[in-house]
């Protein structure tokens, strides 16, 4: 399966989980569904830099990238859903 391939799945597994979290009345399970959208977004953005997002345990150098905006809506996210329970580590490159 190609990367693209890949992609696509994510989406609609994401798509099919939205559709039904919208109704769960529930605003961190929809979080959730909106964590993942935005993981499909990074993969997306990875892929077009030559970065296989599926690869478990790649060299640093095939690591995946993060923009800053994209780890703010990350811990957003996640402090949503575990109420501030987790800590976002910031990992350097240099």
């Amino acid at each position: 399966m190609t990367p693209e391939e890949s992609l696509n799945r994510m989406r609609l597994a994401a798509d099919n989980f939205y559709y039904h979290v919208a109704t769960s009345e529930c605003y961190a399970f929809i979080a959730l569904a909106g964590l993942m959208r935005e993981y499909i977004k990074v993969c997306e953005e990875n892929l077009a830099r030559g970065i296989d997002f599926r690869e478990p345990n790649c060299p640093p150098s095939q690591r995946m990238q993060l923009q800053p905006y994209e780890l703010d809506c990350f811990e957003e996210k996640l402090n949503c859903i575990f109420q501030g329970c987790l800590e976002v580590k910031r990992v350097s490159d240099g």
